[in-house]
């Protein structure tokens, strides 16, 4: 597998970037339709070849997790990532489409953040209750972006990337990366409820995280609490700073229900498996032995 950095273009065609690393299950079709403002950067740790590498205007065969892939690309061609204005560094199993990561970009320039992530839909994986979607908002400023889906400033993205450590795989990097903005970031850091995205479960795809073939769990977390307790990193505590909602027109009101009421189905989903497992380990331990 070649290292060497095939593009599509001769240079930048957008301000905006969007990279991922990518296996031979994701979400890249779904990126690549609708309205677009933002260009394309795969790095591929599939085993099928050039799989890739017709559909984005940047691409590399490397195998390797998203972080410890972008920090080998920053390595090589900053010269490129230097051009763009910000940066989204998203999981390839993430499901929204071009208009909604366009939104994002937008967004971001509005508000003159640092950092963001959208909302995620709680018809997926919801790890930090911070992170799901607030109907009727538009977005809400943070102390904290999950690791899945943030969109960087480039200048604060390079900041980050001067000091990380490739051997941190996933688990700890929100955290790190938080812990350098958290100086003074106030106002410049966000969840966007306005645009959000599906986080699937783990058994949609059939209980087998990739990150998981990249490195173990324990040599994750082994990995983060050594380098936080080198690099004095400070974990604070998800908590909402302030916010803002957008203009009450009728696409807001719509996009507003709509979160609400796939907020209440899924709430009610969730109850019925709990009790509907609570009653099956009670007949469990009912029956004859």
């Amino acid at each position: 597998m070649t290292n060497a950095l095939s593009k599509n273009i001769d240079r930048p065609g957008s301000r905006y970037l969007v990279f991922t690393s990518a296996g031979d299950s994701s979400s890249l079709h779904h990126w690549r339709t609708g309205r677009r403002n933002f260009d394309l950067w795969v790095s591929y740790y599939g085993d099928e070849g050039d799989r890739y590498k017709n559909q984005c205007e940047f691409y590399i065969a490397r195998k390797g997790g998203k972080f410890p892939n972008l920090s080998y690309i920053h390595q090589h061609w900053q010269n490129i990532l230097d051009q763009y204005d910000a940066i989204f560094v998203v999981d390839d199993d993430i499901i929204m489409d071009g208009s909604a990561i366009s939104r994002l970009f937008e967004i971001r320039e509005k508000y003159d953040l640092w950092l963001l992530q959208p909302a995620f839909d709680p018809r997926g994986k919801i790890s930090h209750p911070i992170t799901r979607a607030k109907p009727f908002s538009l977005l809400r400023y943070a102390n904290f972006v999950e690791v899945t889906c943030p969109l960087f400033r480039r200048d604060k993205l390079d900041e980050f990337l001067q000091v990380y450590d490739p051997s941190l795989v996933g688990w700890g990097i929100d955290w790190w990366y938080m812990d350098l903005l958290n100086r003074d970031s106030q106002r410049k850091v966000a969840i966007i409820d306005a645009v959000t995205c599906i986080n699937p479960h783990d058994k949609a795809k059939g209980n087998q995280r990739e990150i998981d073939r990249l490195q173990d769990t324990p040599t994750r977390i082994m990995n983060w609490e050594r380098i936080k307790k080198e690099r004095n990193i400070k974990v604070h505590r998800p908590v909402v700073l302030g916010s803002v909602t957008g203009p009450l027109n009728l696409s807001a009101i719509m996009n507003g229900l709509t979160t609400w009421m796939i907020q209440i189905v899924c709430t009610w989903r969730d109850v019925f498996r709990s009790r509907t497992w609570s009653f099956a380990r009670r007949l469990l331990r009912l029956a004859p032995r």
